[in-house]
């Protein structure tokens, strides 16, 4: 008895694993669960030997009795009636992608996955064919695979019978999408992504992904049918004897399905490097020809687009499109796409827009792609500079089409090109997984495209149906409604929508390049929603459908690395909505909320629109009101001190404080840096926070200096004794100096701490002075600051503001900014006595500043990877400084050492001091690079010099200025010189001149050495490297 009851035990227990199992065999029925167990497959082979499959969703059968297999040449099937199940076998995966750019920046790779071998009951010769089948937890995926190489494959026999009469939208080209319809309605062929609304709590998908050979999937149906069949076609298999995959996205929500990636997923891992691949927004060149702006009239040439790349480059955006016709009619065949039309303005505006650390789009068409070599023409323009390529035309067969798409986007990844296929392409498939460069594409009916603007019912249909395919190129952010009242050349049709709904469109739509139609000065003339387009930026940390009907509404969220994007959009109806914050983590975020003004209508009143700002939490919900054809807005960032941009914060020091390990602080900056003020009270802050924190620091601040020497001399006076934080100050040094020079400087600045060390985090700094005021009063950046924001956007750098503190007390009138000495301001405090310098209590409100913000850059730190591109290809990274050595010197220089008095002030910066004063002495050598500077002392002694490069004279300055009262450190540039090896000589003239004429000062002055002429240099500048 004990015996039967324990083998009663054991056959029980193997009968609840096999249940439990998220797949089954009883007799010719196999079943496969998905992991969270709610979406169920069966493979059938039924009595009659027909091999079948239904599809359910929480136990709801979707499809009904399904065939699948092939049809050969010879009129036989695969698998026939004599086939068996021969063998089976099953897996679980689990795992994470994470994508160079999507929609978001983690996915999870989970399926359970059923292989069947199907065989000839007799062996006959013929080849077994695999059916294998996944269930990810929001889809069906199954393909054929065949062992070996298989020939008379005539067409496929997969069919999707449904098991009820479902609405339908489908694909319709680059026209409004067919639907809604009733299954039972359809006669003919729809192209995906196919959607059907199953009921209210169940929608259903289908589409191919893995397209690696063949014809892209077409589907037909017949009237009072409630199934669609892959349409007959000649069948091609890869080259690993595959199928695509037949996919089924499914969900008990709209949203579900939007954000799904099992497309993706089904397509291979990309077998290249990709992470040069950069999403972003774009500006466009096609639709701004004509428009007018002040005295300024847009065309598709050189003088716009500067205008475009400085809009861009102003925005943070990625770069330029340009589209046709820049080599020629693209049309006709003598238009060549390597030397035509503007090619000479092509080459040019690349290099003006890396210059200013945006990209160039060229636009390629089909004939001048196939009668010019392609090879030849997409390497020529990575050569140029060009970041991606705007295909257009594709002419051919669909299995030709898919084919040369697939070609051309392998050549384009070669190249180190994104590309944008347009005018009727092949369905996306989830390449972006393997060829992440393929960034989107034309699958859609972009805004007014062939003359035709759709309407808002269009939008909110394309993105639950075109949208599921991939990533679109649908071109919206027209913020110039009114266009039948202007004077464009190609479009002139008003577009019925709102500026709201624009704007928010362009997070809506999916797509690795978000491309810009209008012109810049539409956009700034409404800065809020320019401020929510510029905030968009790729890649996505997370995205979420939060609500949304067919051809009714939708809300998107999308997550950057600093905020949370929402947008809504409607069709032609007017609704309120209530938007959950539910994505939020924890902690107080600022809304700024962009909704329809009350009178705005999609026809009637299109630029109405209004702001308001709140403070919100996880939890709350936002009521908007989306006028007809409209939509709304909604940027949210955490509630940080306003002072604070935080971006990647201080990951790095914030584990050295956490694991109480000594920690080394660098100051790189200028006179307000190198005085005892902020700097030493922040140390003394530091050392009372976090008392169990070793603290060592580096005062790396020279008066009177900017970014330009601060790169030159980051390495040895910075790296060279290894700070953990380097905090960079040049804001108001730089306040004059040319936007270029700055990037350069302050990247240059960058990416030398990155190559030294990938565990040292960069903190910019912002101070202000007097002509600052009325900027900094207005509520923004001075021109430095804003600029050197570029370079801490791109790299993910935090910055602190110092002149918010200032500006709210000045506001408050708690402040004067530049105090005379012997006035009383009563209670104000005193900013600063000389206009740029801050008083001690000036210092203290910068110090208040940095150690407010300081906690919340340690606390919300993560890792940044280092950028392998740079934001400007001609930044200072190579800058350096180099002793003058005593070979170039003639007999008449004297090396002084910095035990010399005169030297020994400034020997922290110079080792020795290259001095003469006798007139006509030189000094000599050669180097390779495009700048060349000199680091020297300006003072009473100060006398003349000239530098001769390659012989020509190209700087005489005289080293004493009105200020030379006394002696301290100087330098200048010498002009951009050509890239390559160059011959410099200084030459010293040490001839007397009036000195007092110059100097402006009541001070006594030392006579003895206003009357001597001396040249003292301690280090030539170099952007390159010296040869000598």
């Amino acid at each position: 008895m004990f015996l039967q009851c324990k083998i009663w035990i054991r056959v029980l227990g193997i009968l609840m694993f096999v249940l439990a199992n998220s797949w089954s065999m009883m007799g010719e029925e196999y079943t496969l669960l998905s992991p969270d167990r709610k979406l169920k497959v069966q493979f059938i082979r039924t009595d009659e030997g027909s091999f079948e499959y239904k599809f359910l969703m929480e136990n709801k059968l979707i499809i009904d009795s399904s065939p699948i297999g092939y049809k050969m040449n010879n009129g036989n099937k695969i698998p026939g009636n004599d086939w068996v199940i021969s063998n089976h076998s099953k897996r679980s995966f689990k795992s994470v992608w994470k994508p160079v750019w999507g929609k978001r920046s983690l996915v999870p790779d989970v399926f359970n996955e059923l292989t069947l071998e199907l065989a000839p009951r007799m062996k006959n010769g013929t080849t077994k064919l695999l059916f294998v089948v996944r269930l990810y937890n929001d889809g069906l995926a199954f393909r054929y695979e065949f062992p070996e190489k298989q020939e008379g494959l005539q067409s496929e026999l997969t069919g999707f019978c449904f098991a009820g009469d479902y609405t339908a939208w489908s694909y319709n080209g680059e026209n409004a999408n067919i639907g809604p319809e009733k299954l039972s309605n359809i006669d003919g062929t729809r192209r995906p992504v196919v959607l059907l609304n199953v009921d209210p709590e169940c929608y259903v998908a289908i589409h191919e992904a893995d397209l690696r050979a063949g014809n892209p999937l077409r589907l037909t149906s017949q009237k009072e049918n409630l199934s669609f069949m892959v349409e007959p076609s000649p069948v091609t298999l890869s080259e690993e004897n595959c199928s695509s995959w037949r996919v089924v996205m499914a969900g008990d929500k709209l949203g579900t399905l939007v954000d799904s990636h099992v497309v993706e997923l089904l397509n291979p891992e990309p077998q290249m490097d990709f992470s040069w691949v950069k999403p972003g927004v774009y500006v466009w060149d096609w639709r701004i020809n004509g428009a007018i702006a002040g005295d300024f009239t847009y065309t598709m040439t050189y003088p716009s687009w500067v205008r475009m790349v400085d809009f861009a480059s102003r925005q943070g955006f990625g770069g330029l499109v340009l589209d046709a016709n820049w080599y020629g009619p693209e049309h006709e065949s003598e238009s060549d796409p390597m030397k035509g039309g503007q090619a000479q303005d092509v080459r040019k505006i690349i290099q003006y827009a890396k210059n200013r650390g945006v990209g160039i789009w060229l636009y390629l068409n089909d004939v001048g792609g196939r009668n010019y070599p392609i090879e030849e023409t997409l390497k020529l323009y990575h050569d140029w500079g060009a970041v991606g390529v705007k295909y257009g035309f594709m002419k051919g067969t669909e299995q030709e089409k898919n084919v040369r798409t697939r070609m051309i986007t392998e050549l384009c990844a070669e190249n180190r090109l994104l590309v944008d296929f347009h005018d009727g392409p092949i369905h996306p498939y989830g390449q972006m997984r393997t060829w992440p460069n393929a960034i989107t594409r034309e699958y859609c009916h972009a805004q007014l495209d062939a003359h035709r603007v759709f309407i808002p019912s269009t939008f909110v249909t394309s993105v639950f149906v075109n949208m599921l395919a991939g990533p679109i190129d649908m071109n919206n952010g027209m913020f110039d409604l009114r266009q039948g009242a202007t004077t464009r050349v190609d479009e002139n049709q008003p577009v019925p929508s709102t500026v709201v709904s624009e704007a928010a469109r362009t997070l809506v739509t999916f797509s690795g390049a978000t491309i810009l139609p209008d012109i810049p000065e539409f956009y700034e003339k409404y800065p809020e929603l320019l401020s929510f387009i510029s905030a968009q930026q790729m890649p996505w940390k997370e995205s979420k459908t939060l609500d949304g009907k067919v051809g009714e509404y939708i809300i998107m969220m999308r997550q950057t690395d600093d905020a949370y994007l929402v947008a809504a959009v409607t069709n032609e109806k007017e609704r309120e909505l209530e938007i959950p914050l539910s994505f939020l983590p924890a902690g107080k975020f600022d809304l700024t909320l962009m909704q329809d003004g009350v009178d705005a209508h999609y026809l009637k009143n299109r630029e109405s629109y209004r702001v308001s700002t709140h403070t919100v939490k996880n939890g709350d919900r936002i009521k908007v009101r989306l006028a007809a054809g409209g939509g709304a807005c909604l940027l949210l960032r955490k509630k940080l001190p306003e002072c604070l941009s935080l971006r990647s914060g201080l990951y790095w020091t914030n584990k050295k404080i956490q694991k109480k390990e000594p920690l080394k602080i660098a100051f790189l900056g200028g006179s307000i840096t190198q005085a005892p003020g902020y700097r030493v009270q922040f140390e003394e802050w530091f050392k009372q926070s976090y008392p169990e924190v070793p603290l060592s620091t580096i005062n790396a601040g020279i008066g009177g200096t900017g970014s330009d020497l601060g790169v030159a001399r980051v390495d040895e006076k910075v790296l060279s004794e290894n700070p953990d934080l380097v905090f960079v100050e040049f804001a108001v040094n730089d306040a004059q100096t040319d936007s270029l020079q700055i990037v350069r400087s302050m990247e240059g600045i960058v990416r030398k701490i990155q190559k030294h060390s990938k565990q040292v985090d960069i903190c910019f700094l912002y101070t202000t002075n007097t002509p600052q005021k009325s900027t900094i009063m207005g509520g923004e950046h001075w021109r430095s600051a804003r600029i050197m924001e570029q370079v801490a956007r791109y790299y993910g750098i935090p910055s602190v503001s110092f002149d918010y503190a200032v500006a709210r007390l000045l506001r408050e009138d708690k402040l004067v900014m530049h105090a005379l000495k012997d006035m009383d301001y009563g209670k104000r405090i005193r900013f600063t006595e000389d206009g740029t310098h801050p008083g001690d209590a000036g210092h203290a409100i910068y110090t208040e500043t940095l150690c407010k913000a300081f906690p919340n850059m340690i606390k919300k730190g993560r890792v940044m990877a280092p950028k392998s591109l740079p934001l400007c290809d001609t930044n200072y990274e190579a800058a350096n400084m180099y002793d003058v050595k005593e070979a170039w010197l003639s007999s008449g220089w004297e090396k002084k050492e910095n035990s010399d008095p005169y030297v020994r002030p400034f020997r922290e910066y110079f080792s020795y001091v290259a001095s003469t004063n006798k007139s006509g002495e030189k000094i000599h050598f050669r180097f390779r690079g495009t700048r060349l500077g000199l680091f020297d002392i300006m003072g009473l002694r100060g006398a003349h010099l000239k530098v001769l490069v390659d012989g020509k004279n190209v700087k005489e300055t005289r080293r004493f200025d009105k200020y030379c009262t006394y002696n301290r450190m100087s330098y200048f540039w010498l002009p951009e010189l050509p890239e390559g090896e160059h011959t410099v000589e200084i030459v010293a003239d040490c001839k007397p001149f009036d000195k007092m004429e110059i100097l402006q000062t009541d001070k006594k002055i030392d006579m003895g050495e206003l009357n001597k002429q001396e040249v003292a240099i301690g280090k030539i500048l170099c952007v390159g490297e010296i040869l000598d």
